[in-house]
């Protein structure tokens, strides 16, 4: 598997992905999993790609990787019968442009049913579905797998070397709904397909030897049937209550006239012949009439073994062509899967909460083969639960002399059977493949410059952390508890949800749904636990402080950020921030070395907060700046080399590089893609900087939800520079630079998926070689059921006060810092936040909004009836004081301006203060160091330089004719306001000696009367 590559950056760089090994699988059944006697191969599905597997001499497992997307054309044309027509386009769905490979051949670039539709485009959604059930030919030549959903296809590979494996051979599409099972026959000349039960079609196709093209032969209706299997040359169907043998006929000329059609094609026009009708017979059940048929298997011609739910061991016997069906044995365990051993005789048996068990096929043509096999204590497997829960056996196989096992977690073992030759009655298992048993949420990969046991570390829902080397090898495990912190009663179960790893301790930090924060070491003990949210916890980013302690942020749906300071066996709440966002915060990440937190919510807004750290070496994070997006942020990295840039992926299909010292946005493009000209939104992304041989380039890696694509971009150039089908669903994505032993460094990329599988895919020029190795190792770890329970957790918060923020602000101010780490005058405008009515916002900050606004427009209008009642009630002065009140308030309205422009001079002055220290501790900066500037850094220094001395030498030529101006200005005003007080005097002696002349001459007048 190999992803298409492109041109990007004006110059050509051609990146293929090339998958190397696949971690896991999605076998849930006995037809998700198919050998081949003949090549000694075996087949299993994981998710949207098959691994076709050898077994090598090491007992590790050599891979092959098979997948088509939903518009790979087939190089055969298999006309359908039952579907003709192209089914109609789902609706809200896009047009993808199918691009054939170069390598492909021409006839296979022009497939056309009998109505002139392509094939190939078909499907109702652009998105490559999980493969449901296998079946790898006898020979070994044929591979086909059958899809889920809705307008389901069957896809025919061809396993010969140097084929495509990207490109099938042929593509069947007569199942509507689900494909349930399919096999091929053992002369490797037909493939039976049956559907789901919603489907309900059981079809027939014959095989070309020479050419691979299929053609529909028969068809019927069996809705019943769970699985199907060869018994010769006849097609046996079981599932519930149901057993039914089908006669595979010869046809006697390719052109029969066909009789007695089933009902299944009578509304089917009768332009064609079509294919025939599928004819079969019931078996009679007896005392298994109730009985549900799980799996079966052929022994030869005529005979057959089924096994039931209720661990009954079956023997179908058609020699007589009687179908007659003869009960053998009974075990206390379900049995789901069954498999038989040519070279030994020896039939094996899987089932719930066993390990698999040998029945020896010469005893069930004994007289009495149930009082036989009830005698007979032959070889099995070694038990290795000690005291612990033995998972059931979903599906098994045998391969050569190795017995291949896949259980209900998913895990596969291999067993060694030349041991059973030689009288052994415990069959160890020779290698164990660990994976995961649920959906797997993360990838963590572990810096190089750390020596650990381990390179990356995966981690599922349900507590599961596995750790691994890059050759695939888990190497260690651990389960995290999930007691939810309301007790056993609470409505809902708790999951895993994040897992970070601290160097510095050497231990993990994790957060679940319930928001409990825990710290364990590697082995699983719980070290520390901490209810650091009211709800699900979303993200969890790590810094460290020192060589013992390190700082721990994480996020949550109640729009909380949490900073704790953990070290070996402790964690204690530094400060909790509340009032950051308007929305739940998706995630947050430590930058500049820790002394910056960016965090990022659905509000469409990323907040940075600056760490303070004071003399009591108590730390806190101050808010000091806001970037508001125009969509909502999915996901948020940090550039490759360079802590102190974001790369963000929005809802609006951009990427957009900000930074963190100019706090705005630098670069900003659109996620296209190439071959169909449309833009996507990266539901998760990550930065990287690949090796040597791509000239150390930076790259993004992301996935959209959408369609499943793994997309690789140029973050320099945002063009588009690789796209690669990787799991159904991925979850997470991982870049890492990687040395083998003679110091060559590779860049692989890690993905994760839903399915629980995990894929590691290989950065390369050229195309690989797709057979890589596998390996795996034996799962360790300490036993869930033997942890104990978190008791009851209450919620913490530590909020800083006002007054402790308004310390470290002034702490702030002592050390020249400002929001963006340049002075506050540089620093670019910032723009005051608007709230909008469809905003998302808290209640309470509207009301006091609204609350200070009312006592704002209070206090001017009561200053202004303060005022009118002052001049309605001042009676009016004579006309020399008028003049002097007009003269003051003239004198006090220019008072003002002068202040004004003082206060204003003032900010300049600041400002230049500001720049000149700026300036001496850049000389000092260059001084001290030897590193030379770039040409552009040079050039702007310079012109900036230059245009601020051309600005204020004319202002400082002003500013000496000011000066002399100034004594002359200043005395007049001094003149001025001395006249106006003796005036002042002069009006109020005036004044006092009218009023003393009015007063006596008014007693004069009373005397005389």
């Amino acid at each position: 598997m190999h992803s298409r590559s492109t041109v990007g950056g004006g110059h050509e760089t051609r990146i293929a992905l090339g998958l190397e090994s696949v971690i896991g699988s999605t076998v849930v059944s006995v037809n998700a999993l198919s050998a081949a006697v003949d090549t000694n191969t075996f087949a299993f599905c994981a998710g949207a790609t098959v691994v076709l597997a050898a077994i090598n001499s090491h007992s590790r497992l050599d891979q092959r990787f098979f997948s088509a997307s939903p518009e790979a054309l087939p190089s055969q044309a298999t006309p359908s019968y039952y579907n003709p027509a192209t089914p109609t386009k789902a609706a809200g769905s896009r047009v993808h442009t199918a691009t054939p490979s170069k390598d492909e051949p021409i006839s296979g670039l022009a497939s056309f049913d009998t109505n002139g539709d392509a094939l190939g485009k078909v499907k109702p959604s652009h998105r490559s579905r999980s493969f449901t059930s296998i079946a790898l030919s006898p020979s070994g030549r044929f591979l086909a797998v059958g899809e889920m959903g809705y307008h389901p296809r069957i896809l025919v590979f061809s396993t010969a070397p140097g084929t495509s494996q990207d490109a099938p051979l042929a593509c069947l599409t007569e199942h509507t709904f689900g494909i349930r099972a399919i096999t091929f026959s053992p002369d490797s000349r037909w493939l039976c397909s049956l559907g789901d039960v919603h489907d309900g079609g059981l079809f027939l196709w014959s095989i070309n030897s020479k050419t691979g093209a299929l053609r529909l032969d028969s068809s019927n209706r069996c809705t019943t049937a769970e699985t199907i299997a060869w018994m010769g040359t006849n097609v046996v169907t079981l599932g519930t209550r149901h057993v039914k043998v089908w006669r595979v006929e010869q046809p006697s000329s390719p052109v029969k006239a066909r009789r007695g059609l089933d009902t299944m094609n009578d509304h089917l026009p009768n332009a064609s012949p079509g294919p025939r009708t599928f004819a079969g017979r019931n078996v009679l059940l007896g005392s298994l009439k109730d009985a549900v048929f799980t799996c079966a298997v052929g022994i030869s011609e005529d005979k057959a073994i089924l096994c039931t739910q209720d661990g009954v061991v079956c023997l179908l016997d058609d020699a007589d062509r009687t179908q007659r069906l003869f009960p053998i044995s009974k075990k206390d365990y379900s049995i789901n899967c069954v498999t038989y051993d040519r070279t030994s005789g020896v039939i094996w048996i899987g089932g719930k909460g066993e390990q698999p068990e040998s029945l020896p096929w010469a005893f069930f043509s004994a007289k009495d083969p149930s009082a036989a096999l009830h005698e007979y204590n032959g070889p099995h497997l070694q038990d290795e639960r000690n005291g612990k829960e033995v998972p059931g056996v979903s599906a098994i196989c045998c391969v050569d002399d190795r017995l291949i096992t896949i259980d209900s977690r998913r895990s596969m073992s291999i067993f060694d059977l030349t041991s059973v030759s030689n009288g052994a009655r415990e069959i160890p298992a020779i290698k164990q493949l660990p994976a995961h048993e649920s959906a797997i949420l993360g990838v963590v990969v572990i810096p190089r410059s750390i020596t650990r046991l381990f390179d990356f570390l995966t981690y599922s829902e349900k507590g599961q952390v596995l750790y691994w080397s890059w050759d695939g090898i888990c190497t260690g495990s651990c389960f995290v508890p999930l007691d939810h912190p309301l007790g056993p009663d609470a409505d809902e179960s708790n999951e895993l949800r994040v897992v970070r790893y601290s160097p510095t301790t050497n231990s993990l930090v994790t957060g679940d749904k319930a928001g409990v924060l825990r710290l364990l070491n590697i082995s699983g003990l719980v070290e520390a636990v901490a209810r650091a949210h009211d709800g699900e916890m979303y993200d969890l980013t790590l810094h460290d402080l020192d060589e013992r302690d390190s700082l721990a942020a994480s996020c949550g749906r109640d729009r909380t950020i949490q900073i704790f300071r953990i070290s070996t066996k402790e964690c204690f709440l530094e400060q909790s921030l509340i009032n950051e966002h308007a929305g739940p915060i998706r995630k947050v990440q430590f930058a500049e070395n820790g002394s910056i937190l960016a965090s990022m919510s659905s509000d469409r807004t990323i907040v940075f907060h600056r760490k303070v750290l004071r003399t009591d070496n108590s730390i806190a994070f101050v808010s000091t700046s806001i970037i508001n997006l125009k969509a909502c942020p999915t996901s948020m990295s940090l550039f490759p080399g360079v802590t102190s840039c974001l790369v963000v992926s929005a809802m609006d299909r951009c990427v957009r590089k900000i930074s963190i010292g100019e706090g705005n946005i630098t670069h900003t493009f659109k996620t296209f893609d190439t071959a169909n000209g449309e833009s996507v939104t990266l539901s998760r992304l990550t930065m990287g900087t690949l090796d040597q041989q791509f000239s150390g380039m930076n790259v993004l890696a992301g996935f959209s939800s959408a369609d499943g694509l793994i997309r690789l971009y140029d973050v320099e150039m945002g063009s588009l520079l690789a796209v690669v089908q990787g799991q159904s669903t991925v979850s997470d994505l991982a870049l890492a630079q990687v040395s083998d032993s003679n110091e060559n460094t590779t860049t692989r990329l890690i993905s994760t998926g839903f399915d629980g599988t995990i894929m590691l895919w290989k950065l390369t020029r050229s195309s690989q070689d797709e057979a890589q190795h596998m390996p795996g190792d034996e799962i360790k770890g300490i036993d869930p059921s033997k942890l104990k329970a978190t008791p009851s957790l209450r919620l913490v918060r530590r909020v800083l006060s006002k007054a402790e923020i308004a310390g470290f602000q002034r702490l702030l101010k002592e050390k020249n810092e400002t929001d963006t780490g340049l002075p506050r005058n540089l620093s670019p405008s910032r723009l005051r936040r608007q709230h909008s009515r469809h905003a998302v916002s808290d209640a309470s900050q509207v009301s006091e909004l609204t609350t200070s606004t009312d006592k704002r427009s209070q206090d001017l209008s009561a200053r202004s009836n303060t005022y009118r009642q002052r001049i309605k009630h001042t009676s009016p002065p004579i006309s020399p004081r008028i003049s002097l009140r007009s003269r003051s308030r003239r004198s006090s309205l220019d008072e003002r301006h002068r202040r004004t422009a003082i206060n204003n001079t003032s900010d300049a002055n600041s400002t230049a203060r500001q720049i000149s220290n700026a300036l001496q501790h850049f000389r000092k900066v260059m001084a001290n160091s030897g590193d030379s500037l770039s040409t552009f850094s040079t050039q702007g220094l310079q012109r900036e330089l230059q245009a601020t001395l051309d600005m204020i030498t004319p202002r400082a030529q002003r500013g000496h004719q000011k000066n002399d101006q100034t004594g002359s200005e200043s005395f007049d005003d001094h003149l001025a306001k001395m006249i106006d007080e003796r005036l002042a005097l002069r009006a109020k002696s005036e004044d006092q000696t009218n009023a003393t002349e009015g007063s006596q001459d008014t007693s004069r007048s009373q005397a005389e009367e």
